[in-house]
């Protein structure tokens, strides 16, 4: 009897443990079925799942939101969330936002279309209200759906997959001096892209979060701090995050809403790229234990933390960055050069440097002449990841010289972007005190500074450029810098006339306790509201 008893407890045992262990999809799901509510295009159409054999009315219906230059196949295709939400009993539902025809949508307009998509859902399963599943911007979309147009009612979860709440810095990048020229030949830059800016999610934070609207669902929120392997593109996005990161958004961002509760950090000790976030085998099982139906309208949050970031909504507005980055960026019609300076003692340099066109050659030469050739070329094809489809040419340098080197670049109708991480050496501190500012404000103020070094008073590039929703970026004023006598960098820009978001792209030259001169890039992203105190 003893034994038997034994053999059944572990039994139960196991079979537990195996019940709470990551796990995919087990067989593929039938093919979703459209409603074609636009006969011209994709946007506003959705699709319903099939009926699982095994369907439980007792859970509720799911509503999957991809993210930015993604469609509905985000969650269709392999390793797909559909599959794994299929096998357990869930009923679902798919939609096109504006991003599934061509160039991204804002908030404001993939919004109102999400919000009469929710209604249909909820009205087609005949259920008061349902749950959301979003990957990346989609968060964000959902959010304005839920507030602004009048979809609260119909929702009472939304699980965030990596979304970028305080925006990404990624998407500044896409507006810099730097990377103008090659981010306009992509088609990086679109609706979708220019809302993503730090500056401009910054106020619409602050527009959002206080909103009574909010607390009529709750919101989890999850993020990854992998990549996809080195030299993907992922890897060398990360050199534009601060802190942890998945490649494309940092992890202060993805938990960065001040009513959102914590949901999970990667998969386990796996640490997961901004991709692998959305695949049902690394965390629908993370996601699986928190849909329900339960109404949190007016329900105290018993025994869950809330985010660590509800500190008010002035906070988010500040900036303390860092960064160990060289970056250049231009035009490329024939042979084009570039130089930047390193200095001793450094551990590594991994520099990318991004063309539109593969047959673009890129070399990078040392201070004694020695010639290196791209390690690996690789071309990306997930639109949704900033600059994946750019060709990166990737170089590596262990212990590198110090002194000047030399980018060159030879190709027709393209452009370069390079972005080099130094491992070791000062690394160039930020400082501002506003993300947004008012036409009522004398000037924009920020300040540099380096670790273990001093500013030579040497800044190059330093312009304020004001980011265009297409096409390339206008430069509006010459940033006039101060060095003090400590090193630091100073800067105090009259606030432009003409709202909008803006970016100060400059490069620092400084000298090290050796005597030695290197340089470090900086790039400060900044909002200005209209007469209204709006931001279009």
């Amino acid at each position: 009897m003893a034994k038997r008893f034994v053999k059944l407890a572990t039994a139960a045992l196991l079979l537990g443990a195996a019940l709470n262990l990551p796990q995919a999809a087990h067989a593929a799901a039938p093919a979703p079925t459209l409603h074609n509510d636009n006969a011209t295009a994709n946007f506003g159409d959705w699709y319903t799942g099939a009926i699982p054999s095994n369907v439980d009315y007792s859970k509720p219906v799911i509503l999957f939101v991809q993210g930015l230059h993604s469609d509905y196949t985000t969650w269709t295709a392999t390793d797909a969330y559909y599959d794994a939400a299929y096998n357990a009993g869930y009923r679902t539902a798919f939609v096109q936002l504006r991003d599934a025809d061509g160039n991204g949508g804002n908030p404001w307009t993939n919004g109102p279309v999400l919000a009469d998509v929710i209604k249909k859902v909820a009205n087609y399963y005949g259920v008061p209200k349902i749950n959301i599943i979003c990957h990346s911007k989609g968060g964000i979309d959902t959010q304005t759906a839920l507030v602004y147009y009048g979809a609260y009612p119909y929702v009472n979860l939304v699980h965030q997959l990596s979304t970028p709440n305080k925006g990404s810095e990624l998407a500044d990048m896409a507006y810099s001096t730097w990377t103008s020229w090659l981010a306009s030949i992509m088609g990086q830059k679109d609706d979708a892209v220019y809302s993503l800016q730090t500056s401009w999610m910054a106020n619409y934070r602050a527009q959002t979060d206080g909103r009574a609207e909010n607390n009529y669902t709750r919101t989890y929120m999850s993020g990854g701090t992998g990549d996809d392997g080195i030299f993907s593109s992922s890897y060398y996005s990360r050199a534009f995050l601060p802190g942890e990161d998945d490649g494309a958004v940092a992890i202060y961002s993805a938990f960065g809403l001040p009513n959102g509760y914590n949901g999970f950090t990667d998969n386990g000790s796996e640490r997961l790229s901004h991709t692998k976030m959305h695949y049902a085998s690394k965390t629908w099982w993370q996601v699986r234990p928190r849909l329900t139906t339960t109404s949190y309208a007016a329900i105290p949050a018993a025994g869950l933390t809330a985010s660590a970031n509800k500190t008010g909504l002035e906070g988010s507005t500040s900036i303390d960055e860092s960064s160990n980055n060289i970056m250049r960026g231009g035009a490329i019609n024939g042979l084009v050069s570039d130089s930047f300076q390193l200095e001793s003692g450094i551990n590594g340099a991994n520099v990318d440097v991004m063309t539109s066109s593969t047959a673009t050659d890129v070399q990078l030469v040392s201070p004694s002449g020695k010639v290196y050739k791209a390690q690996s070329k690789k071309q990306g094809t997930d639109d949704s990841v900033m600059f994946d489809t750019a060709v990166h040419n990737v170089f590596s340098i262990d212990k590198p010289e110090k002194g000047t080197w030399t980018l060159q670049a030879k190709g027709d109708l393209d452009a370069y972007f390079m972005v080099a991480t130094i491992d070791g050496g000062s690394k160039a501190k930020l400082n501002a005190s506003k993300k947004v500012v008012t036409k009522a404000e004398k000037d924009v103020a920020f300040n540099v500074e380096l670790d273990g070094a001093k500013a030579t008073g040497k800044v190059k590039n330093a312009k304020v450029v004001k980011a265009n929703k297409k096409g390339k970026s206008n430069v509006v004023q010459d940033v006039q810098t101060n060095t003090d006598a400590n090193g630091k960098v100073t800067a105090a820009i009259a606030t432009p006339t003409e709202s909008g978001v803006y970016n100060v792209s400059m490069d620092v030259t400084a000298v090290n306790a050796k005597g030695e001169e290197f340089t470090r890039s900086v790039n400060y992203n900044f909002a200005v509201l209209d007469d209204k105190n709006e931001l279009n």
